[in-house]
């Protein structure tokens, strides 16, 4: 790993604009607490940190860093403790890089490292980037705290949100169908979207004139440990609400091979006939 001297002399390149850092082997921490200097990597514009099996340096370079031309930051640790978690997120929140911000990834791979159901919540850190394109969290050791109003609140600061994918390890959700359809309001260029909600209990009225989301494609929702309430009226819903979504994903879960049957059925039900079409 870099010391002091030679992130100083990285930062003042004016002409590196992507730096990558692969670790690849398990060094431990060996930056020095007593010469911390302040960085300013003025025109650097993609970050990236990967095969991380120790995040401590990283995050204390971070810390004391300023990206103001930053558009991709992409973060992979094998292993990450939630105090580590919550440092990066403040970090990248106080780096100088709100306006500019399109692209993050941040990955923690590692299922037992910490043990389960620690809670996180980094979704307000991250309300600052307002030019965010792309949100891809993948910590499988934590529970990524989300509720109605902060998904809301994160669609209103993303306008230009095109992909969202949050990948948790404790998929018991607090936001509803209800928040859900709210918040796809406010990002009319989503493509892409992953997370957990809670089905248990489908709080929009299927019987409502809906407000069509035509740019969300590919819909992949990890249902909360409850069960599925009404698969038919759930098919129903995201028939009217989400016209070009053709069926519901999951990884980690079968139970959407129902509602995604009669998705089909009322798909086919309402396709335009083609008078001569074979």
């Amino acid at each position: 790993m870099l010391d002091w001297a030679a992130w100083k002399h990285v930062s003042c390149l004016p002409t590196l604009l992507r730096l990558i850092i692969d670790e690849g082997l398990s060094d431990p921490p060996s930056l020095s607490k007593q010469d911390i200097v302040s960085l300013s990597f003025l025109n650097i514009t993609s970050f990236s940190f990967r095969r991380l099996y120790d995040a401590a340096d990283i995050i204390t370079v971070m810390q004391h860093s300023q990206f103001p031309s930053l558009k991709e930051f992409e973060f992979e640790a094998c292993f990450l403790s939630s105090e580590e978690a919550e440092q990066l997120f403040h970090a990248l929140s106080h780096c100088k890089a709100c306006r500019t911000l399109e692209e993050i990834f941040i990955f923690s791979y590692d299922d037992g490292f910490m043990g389960k159901d620690e809670s996180l919540t980094p979704i307000p850190h991250l309300l600052c980037f307002t030019q965010l394109r792309t949100l891809k969290l993948m910590l499988n050791n934590f529970h990524i705290y989300l509720d109605n109003d902060m998904l809301l609140q994160a669609m209103s600061s993303w306008p230009h949100i095109r992909t969202l994918e949050i990948e948790e390890s404790d998929t018991l959700s607090e936001v509803t169908l209800r928040g859900l359809f709210t918040a796809l309001g406010l990002c009319p260029q989503l493509h892409t979207l992953r997370f957990s909600v809670n089905l248990a209990t489908i709080d929009i009225d299927p019987d409502t004139e809906p407000i069509q989301h035509t740019s969300l494609r590919s819909l992949d929702l990890e249902k909360s440990k409850l069960q599925i309430a009404d698969a038919e009226t759930l098919a129903r819903i995201i028939s009217a609400w989400l016209p070009c979504v053709d069926q519901v994903r999951s990884i980690f879960s079968l139970s959407w091979g129902e509602v995604n049957r009669h998705l089909r059925s009322l798909r086919v039900a309402t396709a335009p006939y083609v008078v001569g079409a074979s």
